[in-house]
């Protein structure tokens, strides 16, 4: 089969399998548009199990509108809640708080109260003035507030540890410095849109081994990401290279098996956990979207199928280096 036909059946099956989850994701009940506006999400470890807490918004009509609907649910496969954590099964319609664990579905006696977001920014003015002032010109730069030390120290340790100093990975963001106003400045790149589109796989071989690359890099220096998924993906202008921004390695995903899921900074993230993520990762981009829970069994069509499975094995210790996975990506065959 000549190169065109293999690259058209794998942009077809992904055209497929996208399809498949936006029919999926445009029934259920757990978000907009067919359910209601979600002011909030918890997830919590409850008598042992993991338990998703929905905050909805009442419908205008409700007459306790200043209070929203609370739902929780249990991650029990093969039970309703499981189904419906995996969009296998849709919410009931109720107006009251209710909880679903298993196939028992009972009224919230007390729901909990919507989160009060806490705001744990550190005071980073004396990293801040290490850092030059650069004239932002929103034609070339993007700025953001930091929140944490560490971010700023993940960067600047990631080139030659100075700033604007020299970039040591092409793959992972630079720093150039702070805005006048004390906001980080840097290089003004695609966010993750460019996602949407389906690529030949191709494409996404030098995405993933450029992804793999800039993981590498953080890794030789001791960074765990923590929180790598493609909204921490940016893309250049031409759609071709790949880069890692997000550096806080502070909070971030839970969803290694060995991660904790309590509200701890020390929750086991490792260097295994960041190959998990990856592995989550690669799905969202053949996706070009993030799982409405993470408990959505995603397909991921051959030959990425291995390497994403290979990634998301249950235990640390089973799961390939970042040097593995580069040698399983380099012998993908696209011919």
């Amino acid at each position: 089969m000549s190169p065109a036909g293999v690259s058209d059946t794998f942009v077809d099956e992904v055209r497929r399998l996208r399809a498949t989850y936006e029919k999926q994701r445009e029934t259920t009940r757990l978000v907009p548009p067919a359910g209601r506006p979600v002011l909030d999400l918890a997830i919590d470890v409850i008598n042992g199990m993991t338990c998703y807490t929905y905050w909805y918004e009442r419908d205008g009509g409700d007459s306790d509108a200043a209070e929203p609907q609370v739902v929780q649910l249990a991650d029990i496969p093969g039970t309703l809640s499981g189904a419906i954590l995996r969009l296998d099964a849709n919410l009931p319609l109720r107006q009251d708080s209710y909880d679903i664990t298993g196939n028992d579905i009972r009224p919230l006696a007390s729901p909990p109260p919507l989160p009060d977001f806490q705001d744990d920014s550190e005071d980073i003015s004396n990293a801040l003035a290490t850092l030059p002032v650069v004239a932002v010109d929103p034609n070339q730069h993007f700025v953001k507030r930091g929140k944490y030390a560490s971010e700023i120290h993940n960067l600047i340790a990631c080139q030659g540890r100075s700033c604007p100093g020299t970039r040591r990975s092409p793959h992972v963001i630079q720093l150039l410095g702070r805005s006048c106003q004390g906001e980080l400045v840097f290089e003004k790149l695609i966010p993750r849109y460019v996602l949407s589109a389906v690529h030949p796989l191709s494409t996404y071989k030098d995405w993933i081994l450029q992804l793999v690359d800039g993981l590498c890099y953080l890794h030789s220096l001791d960074i765990v990401h923590r929180d790598l998924r493609i909204d921490n993906l940016l893309f250049s202008r031409d759609g071709l290279h790949l880069v890692i921004c997000d550096l806080e390695s502070r909070w971030g995903n839970r969803l290694a098996p060995e991660v904790s899921r309590l509200p701890t900074l020390e929750a086991n993230w490792t260097k295994a956990s960041d190959v998990y993520d990856l592995g989550v990762t690669i799905k969202g981009m053949l996706y070009g979207n993030n799982p409405i829970t993470n408990l959505v069994e995603w397909k991921v069509p051959a030959p990425l199928d291995k390497i994403v499975e290979a990634c998301t094995r249950v235990l640390p210790v089973d799961r390939p280096s970042l040097d593995e996975i580069r040698n399983m990506m380099e012998i993908l065959d696209i011919s």
